[in-house]
């Protein structure tokens, strides 16, 4: 394979990493969208978002790992078989194999962004069913179950457990 050919595969694969992340951007986006709650929302319209907040928090670990899997899609790329096939190294080559590697490492710092950004609206939203509760509390309002639940997701959740790298980690390592 001459270097035009390997540089246009590995342009195109740069072009598919783009195009999937900017997809995983979309979704992680409408997610949190998905999140918003109006200033004025009563409480039966607070409950239901409490039911979509669940939901998207089980969804932190399956993001990691969806972002994880894009990286080493395009990982498994650099392996000595593919290598081997560009035995005769040369200046070329390796700027293309650099300039790939290089934008993998930009990519998972993307992905973890993204991630982060996620994780970091969720612990808000935990946050602010924890002060709603005990809003509810003070006016001795019975809390419904679901908001227990919320109310308890904040104790465990993975802000106030264990850091950012801890969570979504460097996925090339």
């Amino acid at each position: 394979m001459d270097i035009t050919e390997f540089s246009m595969r590995a342009l195109n694969s740069e072009v598919q990493m783009i195009d999937d992340f900017n997809f995983f951007d979309q979704k992680v986006n409408s997610f949190k969208n998905d999140l918003y709650l109006s200033p004025y929302a009563t409480i039966k319209e607070v409950v239901l978002w409490c039911d979509v907040l669940i939901k998207y928090e089980a969804q932190i670990d399956i993001l990691c790992q969806e972002a994880k899997n894009a990286i080493l899609k395009k990982m498994i790329k650099i392996n000595s078989k593919t290598i081997k096939s560009h035995f005769d190294v040369d200046e070329q080559t390796i700027s293309v194999w650099s300039d790939y590697i290089l934008d993998l490492i930009e990519l998972d710092k993307r992905y973890q962004e993204v991630i982060y950004s996620f994780c970091i609206s969720i612990d808000n939203c935990v946050r602010y069913i924890i002060s709603y509760s005990k809003d509810l509390a003070e006016y001795e309002m019975n809390l419904p179950e679901i908001m227990e639940r919320v109310k308890n997701l904040g104790t465990c959740h993975w802000l106030n457990m264990q850091s950012k790298t801890d969570v979504v980690g460097n996925i090339l390592n």
